[in-house]
């Protein structure tokens, strides 16, 4: 049987090169709020989460930070550093707990040389990325709060395989940027249209399609940039 893997990534590997990086990697269990790479140091290892959901923070000097993306199955983390300047300049860390495949660094680029696959996958992604930050740009500049949470948490649902999201409204405001008051009172909007369900330390999305018409434009914007990578039969340049 042709061994495959959860992470979307590495699901494109051919069977060898799939089967000598997981010879080489750790598959840990990853817990809410758990730290995997902190900021300004060294990159040790590349992390592919198969059924957690980890954020990536970017900081300032004055100590101020903010979450700039998620990382679901659909990606990872170091791949791009790893083959680089081997330095990290955002924080790493568990939204919604999982699995994550932890390589070591050195095992990546060493298959990053040898798998043609890996190249196509990781170069399609990194062109999926350019166009989300872009996308969000103008997706902070012209859309409510209301309709980016929709949106944020029409994502997460994505990401996770679960419309129960173990996420605070805190997490919420960090991920868009804005305070938690901001978020409340999105949040209450939300669940007064029968849309989520808030409690303690969690949401439940109640109401998929109608989440879908309360999210911003930029959701099916980026669903159509996703299907025309990821469906392009097209191959990477080499390096």
């Amino acid at each position: 049987m042709k061994p495959t893997s959860p992470n979307l990534l590495l699901a494109e590997l051919e069977p060898a090169a799939l089967s000598k990086l997981e010879h080489r990697a750790r598959r840990i269990e990853a817990h809410k709020g758990d730290v995997l790479q902190h900021p300004e140091g060294e990159l040790q290892a590349v992390f592919f989460p198969e059924t957690a959901v980890l954020s990536v923070a970017a900081g300032t000097s004055a100590g101020e930070s903010v979450d700039v993306t998620l990382v679901g199955s659909e990606g990872v983390f170091g791949a791009f550093e790893a083959c680089g300047s081997q330095r990290v300049f955002s924080r790493l860390a568990v939204h919604l707990p999982g699995n994550v495949l932890r390589v070591p660094a050195s095992a990546y680029r060493e298959l990053f040389d040898q798998s043609p696959a890996l190249r196509n996958a990781v170069h399609r992604y990194v062109e999926l990325l350019l166009i989300e930050a872009r996308q969000f740009v103008a997706c902070n500049a012209l859309h409510s709060v209301e309709n980016r949470l929709a949106r944020a948490l029409l994502d997460t649902n994505d990401r996770s395989g679960t419309p129960l999201l173990m996420v605070t409204q805190d997490a919420l405001a960090q991920l868009l940027g804005v305070q938690r008051t901001t978020i409340a009172a999105a949040v209450s909007t939300l669940q007064r249209a029968g849309l989520i369900r808030s409690g303690r330390g969690a949401l439940e999305l109640l109401d998929l399609p109608g989440l879908e018409q309360a999210a911003c434009s930029c959701r099916e914007s980026l669903s159509i940039a996703r299907r025309g990578i990821w469906t392009s039969a097209r191959q990477a340049c080499e390096a």
